[in-house]
């Protein structure tokens, strides 16, 4: 099945603030981010249903290297991510 992913705009302003706290420490590794953040999310939308249901219908995909997750949830045809959090944040 395709799925289209669309993107909260909250969660693209959070993606925004990563990288941009990233480049202040090293534009490699806002570089490193960048390309790992969208590995995952090409990854989700061709496996959706990889990720088990956590709380409330919402699905989590962690980075590999990174501390951070991604929250999304799956509605027909459409994925949303509407989060990416850090491991010891919590979303209410």
């Amino acid at each position: 099945m395709n799925y289209n992913i669309k993107f909260e705009k909250e969660t693209l302003v959070d993606f925004k603030d990563l990288i941009d706290y990233y480049e202040d420490i090293s534009i490699n590794l806002a570089d490193k981010f960048h390309s790992e953040f969208w590995r995952k999310i090409d990854y989700i939308k061709e496996n959706p249903l990889h990720f088990q249901i956590r709380y409330r219908g919402v699905r989590i995909a962690h980075l590999k290297t990174f501390s951070f997750s991604i929250h999304f949830i799956i509605d027909e045809a459409t994925i949303t991510v509407f989060k990416i959090l850090h491991h010891k944040q919590y979303y209410k």
